[in-house]
């Protein structure tokens, strides 16, 4: 008869199962436990990047459009595309070549390199997402969007366009690849043109594409506003076309011509050399720099002759001189230790004040500023403009250099050589803008480049901003005559325009560098208005260094007179019958045919000291005429 198991037996086999299912559970734990430990702390930075799986990206609309006066785009932007890695993706491979990347590289026509190495700089200085080509046409942008490639992500972008080249380029100025303004208007301006970025946040798969349907947040951005400018295209390509023409004939470095309409500030042309195409320029090229800058406004020289005029119309509304005043002209002029000759050595006696202007007499003007004194002589040059800037809103403006009597460093030799343009420092737009002052009757009006700027809301018009008034429209009349006197009152004068009578200078400045002034090189410049009788544009133009000649009246006055026959006819002022007929002018000083009386030179030159000149509190600079030696014989 068999006997039955044991209980201790059964015991001992259900303890064994026991401690299995036990050890088993502990196990597991363990093996919990250190998943775990490794996900959450070893691995924490990779699966954090597979749990985040949104996108925040900024969205910016098109950028405002700029247009000329007549609404005719000079630089708009047009649908682009621009292509971006996650960089967090792309980490996993350690930013080695992969299929993406190679497949991209092909797709973009760069090397493989190059696309890994954007991507992992960004990912080194921390960011996530890595910018790697823009301006993309829509074909290719739809094509990577396509081909869904890992990391990769297409983006609809604006990519800008400047419709006439350089054209304007340093008024206009650039952008750079993020479309934001480097240079220009579009710098000035940017805040209008650029608009206001908006937000967009969206969940993405493991490629980084988005997910359809998936959650998704979005502020709007705002278009940007377009700009209206004062710049005439035609006068434009007409200024620009001249001044290349002038450069090239005269071997110079540069040069500028501005046009103005005094009537309302309005800049209708700005053109300078040398100068840059924003479609084509490289700015990692250091000599890039330098062609950004608005030189008409930022660069200063010393305008010579040009500002002879300042110096009368000042001297005619304190009353101290008129067009007939005289005085004699012995050829230099001793102040202090300096001794101031004409520009060409010559000398001619009994002068009226008009005829200092047409022979531009240094010593005339040297004269008439020592008659005004240093005090009165610089309040008119900062009312004029010159030491402030004109305020024409392009960037890096500059108000100029005027050394006054109140700066220790002041001298009665600066006074004088001030009067005819040396020894101060201006922009080639305070000149223009002072001219356009007499021209306008006496009142300053600010130049302006921007009459509009047009929003989704509506347009926004800027009206013309005129300053206090500098002389009275008595003087200006008087100084306009005698400008006139300049030109049309000179037989067959370079500046002088069949069909329509013109005021104007010239002028021609020495050439600084390092601080001394360079043997045989010249700033040729010319600056009027037309037509006299009703000004409707103010033009200046300047050649820099011409080869050959460095007189203004040489080199510049011919290049305004072809232009003031073609802009006066587009402006709508058809031409008369006028004729500049010397004849008609009488600038030399009255004789009466009755009084025979014989007086030395000294006498005459006393007379001519003291002529129409009315008492000044201030004490007049010491001033010693020289005679020329066959006068004393």
């Amino acid at each position: 008869m068999a006997s039955r198991p044991s209980d201790s037996g059964f015991e001992s086999v259900s303890t064994w199962r026991m401690r299995a299912v036990v050890a088993l559970f502990i196990g597991l734990a363990v093996v919990v436990v250190v998943r775990l430990v490794m996900i959450q702390v070893i691995e924490h930075e990779r699966h954090e990047v597979q749990a985040d799986r949104t996108w925040a990206i900024e969205t910016k609309g098109p950028r405002g459009a700029i247009l000329d006066r007549n609404g005719f785009p000079l630089a708009t932007s047009i649908d682009a595309w621009e292509v971006h890695v996650d960089t967090r993706l792309w980490a996993r491979s350690g930013f080695q070549p992969t299929d993406a990347s190679r497949r991209l590289a092909e797709l973009l026509r760069a090397p493989e390199s190059a696309v890994l190495s954007l991507a992992a700089q960004t990912h080194a200085g921390g960011g996530h997402d890595a910018l790697i080509a823009y301006g993309l046409s829509n074909a290719l942008g739809a094509q990577i969007h396509a081909e869904a490639l890992h990391g990769v992500q297409i983006r609809k972008t604006s990519s800008r366009r400047y419709i006439e080249g350089s054209m304007a380029a340093q008024v206009i100025g650039l952008v750079g690849r993020d479309e934001q303004g480097l240079a220009g208007l579009e710098y000035q301006l940017d805040g209008v043109l650029a608009g206001e970025a908006g937000l967009l946040v969206q969940e993405v798969d493991g490629l980084g594409q988005p997910i359809p349907f998936g959650p998704r947040a979005e502020r709007p951005y705002q278009q940007g506003a377009s700009v209206v400018l004062t710049i005439d295209r035609n006068l434009q390509w007409l200024a620009e076309t001249t001044l290349h023409r002038a450069v090239e004939q005269w071997h110079a470095q540069g040069g500028h011509i501005i046009m103005m309409d005094p009537r309302n500030g309005d800049i209708l042309a700005l053109a300078s050399l040398p100068t840059y195409n924003p479609m084509t320029i490289d700015l990692d090229l250091p000599e890039s720099m330098a062609l950004l800058r608005t030189r008409a406004a930022s660069d200063i020289y010393e305008p010579g002759s040009t500002m002879k005029v300042i110096t009368m119309a000042a001297a005619l509304d304190a009353g101290i001189v008129s067009p007939d005043t005289t005085f004699v002209d012995t050829g230099a002029v001793v102040i202090d230790d300096r001794t101031i000759k004409n520009f060409d050595l010559s000398y001619h006696g009994e002068q009226t004040m008009t005829q200092v202007l047409q022979r531009s007499l240094n010593t005339g003007s040297v004269w008439v500023a020592q008659q005004l004194g240093a005090r009165t002589f610089y309040e008119y040059l900062y009312r004029f403009g010159f030491g402030d800037s004109t305020l024409s809103g392009l960037p890096g403006e500059i108000g100029g250099v005027v050394t006054d009597s109140t700066d220790i460093r002041w001298s009665p030799a600066q006074l004088a050589t001030a009067s005819f343009g040396q020894g101060v420092a201006v922009t080639p737009l305070q000149i223009v803008q002072a001219y356009a002052t007499i021209a306008r009757g006496g009142v300053p009006v600010r130049p302006r480049l921007v009459t509009a700027v047009i929003t989704e809301d509506g347009v926004q018009r800027f009206e013309p901003q005129t300053g206090t008034r500098v002389i009275s429209s008595q003087t200006s009349s008087t100084m306009t005559w005698m400008m006139q006197a300049v030109v049309d009152g000179v037989l067959g004068h370079p500046a002088q325009v069949n069909g329509w009578p013109v005021a104007g200078k010239s002028g021609t400045s020495d050439v600084v560098e390092s601080g001394t002034y360079l043997v045989g090189e010249s700033l040729a410049s010319f600056a009027g208005f037309a037509p006299a009788n009703d000004p409707r544009v103010v033009v200046l133009v300047r050649i820099d260094r011409p080869q050959g000649e460095i007189y203004g009246g040489i080199v510049a006055a011919p290049i305004f007179s072809d232009l003031m026959a073609q802009v006066l006819p587009y402006l709508g002022v058809p031409p008369t019958a006028y004729i500049a007929n010397p004849g008609d002018w009488n600038t030399a000083p009255g004789i009466d045919p009755d009084d025979t009386q014989e007086t030395s030179d000294g006498e005459h030159e006393q007379d001519a000291l003291t002529a129409d000149v009315a008492d000044d509190e201030e004490p007049a600079s010491p001033v010693t005429y020289i005679q020329d030696e066959e006068d004393d014989q």
